[in-house]
């Protein structure tokens, strides 16, 4: 497909939306204090089915499975990605990357409950979702361009382009209108 396939734009849009709630929610466990509330990883406190959705435990759980729906969207983003951008390269690589750094990110989640929230590994928990967060931005935003609105694309092809701006006028003033004429010179 040429333009890409209409599946693929969606799950981007779906899986940026996703690490964004992810972290959201990692953020309430950090400041709740639940960081420990299941005491082991994968499951929770030994199963994945009895924990009760309550209290630090409740808190914890609402992550990880969050961060399990994000990692089962960016995997079919990845493997729709494969399958249908053939045309358009860098948007598979981005799909792939992605796909490695939601199990990267998993696995430094479990290596953050197992070290007992060690300052440092949750740092660099919190660093590895802030890099997806961008990658996914960054994915949804290439994967879906001509969806975004001429004028917004414009003022983005502006603010890139430094060379594209008009001069600063001389001690901060505008420069004068102008009426606008007709080919005679009327007004």
């Amino acid at each position: 497909m040429a333009g890409g396939s209409r599946a693929f734009e969606l799950l981007a849009a779906v899986s940026f939306a996703a690490v964004y709630v992810t972290i959201l929610l990692g953020g309430n466990v950090i400041v709740s204090g639940s960081g420990l509330g299941c005491s082991s990883w994968p499951t929770c406190n030994g199963s994945p089915f009895d924990t009760p959705l309550t209290g630090p435990a409740g808190v914890e759980f609402s992550h990880r499975l969050a961060a399990l729906v994000l990692g089962a969207l960016v995997a079919v983003l990845a493997l729709v990605g494969y399958l249908y951008e053939k045309d358009r390269p860098v948007l598979r690589r981005l799909a792939y990357i992605s796909f490695l750094l939601v199990g990267a990110e998993a696995l430094l989640g479990g290596v953050v409950i197992d070290t007992s929230l060690q300052p440092l590994i949750v740092l660099l928990h919190f660093l590895l979702a802030t890099v997806l967060f961008g990658l996914l931005l960054v994915l949804a935003l290439l994967a879906n361009r001509h969806r975004i609105p001429p004028h917004w694309r414009d003022w983005a092809r502006r603010a890139s382009d430094p060379a594209k701006d008009p001069p600063p006028s001389p001690a901060g003033r505008s420069p004068p209108e102008v009426a606008p004429t007709t080919p005679d010179g009327a007004y």
